[in-house]
């Protein structure tokens, strides 16, 4: 593993570099982008992955998102939507800068809110191949209807954006700045087993880190309570795609929302029998099940069809018609 830094508009960014054993500059590798969950650092469950990716021949890199880790940025732990997909581009940027990379074999791989900022990347980006992701979140969907998706209407919303408001008003004034948790910070705050089991892994020597205090600027909740990963995924996303979730994971809704609204031809929600959502990040026999998935996804992935892959509103009258516009000398 290589430590290494690449930038982001003014923003350096910090990652590591998985390879594999046998590496050689002289090959050319498939290139997997590893997106964190929300509170999270490069050194968990993104890490995990990348590692084992790296073990089954290709690079794999982690970073650090803007205002995370030990990447750049302030205010520190914010957490913007718009920059994490930011944060997926530039490191794009990075591997098409690396000679063993295949230009045409770069992939992207998301874990909780990662999975969808890896989705919403995407879909604006057609240097990605192909995109997994492990326990998806569409976190404004979050904020909006709640992690099990039970809130019917806007209420929580407009709660959440007047905490918001009265935030950055308070900041203004030369108050500090009030922080949110995304994980339960005492262990009797987790009622829910998802929130308990998350406590465990951001608070316990499971996968405590320094850099992943697990918390967020109420202020940040303005960008995050409007934001839908998936938006326009219908008609953007036809690369291949591989969602995967537990079984008794409160988000599993979220992978299943974006497998009905994303139009790739290529496309599969692969579910693991008894496993949580957090369980899908570390646990051994559940890492397993989701690298089977993964590994053949990246592995074909290559220049994406957009014509073949994709299902979309055209009718076949219409997409005559646009080919025929398109071989027009006018």
């Amino acid at each position: 593993m290589d430590t290494v830094t690449f930038s982001n508009g003014p923003i350096k960014m910090a990652g590591n570099l998985h390879l594999p054993k046998d590496f050689s500059k002289d090959r050319s590798y498939v290139a997997i982008v590893c997106v964190h969950p929300a509170g999270g650092v490069k050194e968990q469950t993104a890490g995990l992955y990348a590692a084992k990716l790296a073990d089954e021949g290709m690079v794999a890199l982690a970073y650090d998102a803007s205002y995370q880790g030990e990447s750049g940025g302030e205010p520190r732990q914010k957490e913007d939507p718009y920059a994490r997909v930011e944060d997926i581009r530039a490191a794009v940027d990075y591997l098409t800068t690396l000679g063993f990379v295949d230009q045409q074999r770069i992939c992207v791989l998301g874990i909780c809110s990662g999975g969808g900022y890896a989705i919403h990347a995407t879909m604006t980006d057609r240097r990605i191949k192909a995109v997994g992701t492990v326990s998806a979140i569409n976190l404004g969907a979050m904020y909006r209807a709640g992690y099990e998706g039970t809130v019917a209407d806007m209420s929580q919303a407009f709660t959440l954006l007047e905490m918001a408001a009265k935030a950055r008003t308070a900041e203004a004034k030369g108050e500090r700045m009030a922080m949110l948790p995304f994980a339960p910070q005492k262990r009797e705050e987790g009622q829910a087993p998802d929130y308990r089991e998350a406590w465990e892994y951001y608070h316990t020597p499971r996968a405590q880190h320094p850099n992943a205090p697990s918390v967020v600027p109420v202020h940040s909740l303005a960008r995050l309570v409007a934001y839908d990963a998936f938006h326009l995924a219908e008609q953007l996303l036809t690369q291949p795609l591989r969602l995967i979730a537990g079984s008794r994971a409160g988000s599993l809704w979220f992978s299943q929302d974006a497998f009905r609204r994303v139009g790739s031809r290529d496309k599969s929600l692969h579910i693991v029998e008894g496993a949580t959502h957090i369980a899908m990040y570390d646990t051994p026999e559940f890492v397993k099940e989701a690298m089977a998935q993964l590994v053949p996804l990246y592995q074909n992935a290559s220049k994406p069809s957009s014509a073949s892959n994709f299902v979309g509103p055209l009718s076949a009258h219409a997409a005559t018609d646009v080919a025929a516009s398109a071989a027009s000398p006018a």
